[in-house]
């Protein structure tokens, strides 16, 4: 047998002896449960600041659109305002020949 193969046939052996003499199948056992235990409570943590961040995003998201409705109704009453200012000076002009008056027969009286 050339010297690689010795090597590859001896890793595998000296393995199989730490299992069978060092460690039991109960001990193996015991420990891959233990470390399925603590990455499942590692997904537990990441999972719940997952959530947290995600919830606070959609907290924010709620204020901004409460934030934006308010100020469309805003948007809304002063583009009906000024509708209807244009609509009134419409109608004073059309129906009854008002006019608005230029700035040289503006009188400002003082008391």
């Amino acid at each position: 047998m050339n010297a690689a193969a010795r090597l590859v046939h001896q890793s595998v052996l000296s393995r199989h002896l730490v299992f069978t003499h060092l460690l039991t199948r109960q001990q193996v056992t015991t420990m891959i449960l233990a470390l399925m235990v603590l990455l499942s409570a590692l997904s537990v943590i990441y999972m719940t600041h997952v959530t947290r961040e995600l919830h606070a995003n959609y907290q924010h998201n709620l204020v901004e659109r409460d934030r934006l409705y308010v100020q469309r109704g805003q948007l809304l009453l002063e583009r009906s305002a000024g509708l209807m200012q244009s609509r009134i000076q419409q109608v004073a002009e059309s129906k009854l020949g008002m006019m608005v008056p230029d700035h040289h027969s503006i009188v400002i009286i003082r008391e």
